[in-house]
């Protein structure tokens, strides 16, 4: 581990998005990097469910839009560009009251032209339904972008105040087609070579712990993760999805950025390993 050896400390890295991005940042603040990607991101920009939200969006502009994340809102809007439908897409959404998750949509909304309603401080979904079920909501209309996944409870939830939910599928999280790199991950975890693993989302919090309960190691990751390994969360949603499964201290940097977690990891890696030297050595 880090504190008794002098190689650099080792990081797995479970994301599949920018997980390239976060292998550099690791690396150039001298940190070991191994990959162990338990998602998989899918688009599906190319028809079907998303092209007919499209049409329903533009055929009655919804009167209120949940914009989720910065690449959905650029994957949709560049979809609607394919189909010849971005114009009539952004006229349809020019009045709408846009309320976004967090800094990365409300990026993607200026690029668009399209003006923020209002953001959510926190930057969580809960939130911006929250603000939305303070309003007048009977008889409208809302278009939700999800986040690669279905949000059964934030949709059931607009729907019991009264309101018509336009789900709008730009990307799908799925299983990788290669799992030998996350099972690589997690025998290594359990035996002691990784030294923290970083979280960037809740479903790839789940995966891990799903593809290590498939091969019956669910118990061995626990007990690592919840020992000498140090456990980071890019934010509380995906820190909550770790307290969910079982990991009792989970590392969340003050920004929810990928640079402050990374940051985050290679200060709590080198507290540790001065720890012995100061513990009376």
């Amino acid at each position: 581990m880090a504190g008794v050896s002098n190689q650099p400390a080792t990081v797995g890295v479970t994301a599949d998005r920018r997980a390239d991005e976060q292998g550099v940042l690791l690396a150039r603040l001298g940190l070991r990097v191994v990959f162990g990607p338990v998602l998989g991101t899918v688009m599906v920009t190319d028809g079907g469910a998303l092209r007919d939200v499209t049409a329903a969006v533009i055929a009655r502009p919804p009167d209120y839009l949940v914009a989720n994340t910065g690449i959905g809102l650029r994957s949709w809007l560049a979809a609607a560009e394919s189909w010849g439908q971005a114009d009539a897409l952004l006229a349809a959404l020019r009045h709408t009251r846009i309320a976004a998750r967090g800094p990365k949509a409300v990026g993607a909304l200026r690029s668009a032209g399209l003006d923020v309603w209002w953001r959510a401080p926190t930057e969580q979904l809960g939130t911006v339904i929250e603000h939305l079920l303070a309003q007048p909501l009977p008889g409208t209309r809302i278009a939700l972008q999800l986040h690669g996944e279905d949000s059964p409870a934030p949709v059931a939830a607009l729907r019991a105040a009264g309101a018509d939910v336009l789900e709008v599928p730009v990307y799908r999280w799925t299983v990788p087609s290669d799992d030998a790199p996350a099972l690589a991950l997690i025998a290594s975890t359990c035996e002691g070579g990784i030294d923290a693993v970083t979280f960037t989302s809740a479903p790839a919090v789940r995966g891990l712990m799903a593809l290590a309960s498939r091969v019956g190691m669910a118990g061995e990751l626990l007990a690592a993760l919840n020992g000498p390994v140090l456990v980071a969360c890019v934010g509380p949603v995906c820190a909550g999805a770790a307290h969910e499964e079982g990991i009792v201290a989970v590392a969340i940097p003050e920004h929810w950025r990928l640079g402050a977690l990374v940051h985050l990891v290679a200060d709590e890696l080198a507290r540790r390993a001065e720890a012995p030297s100061v513990s009376g050595r």
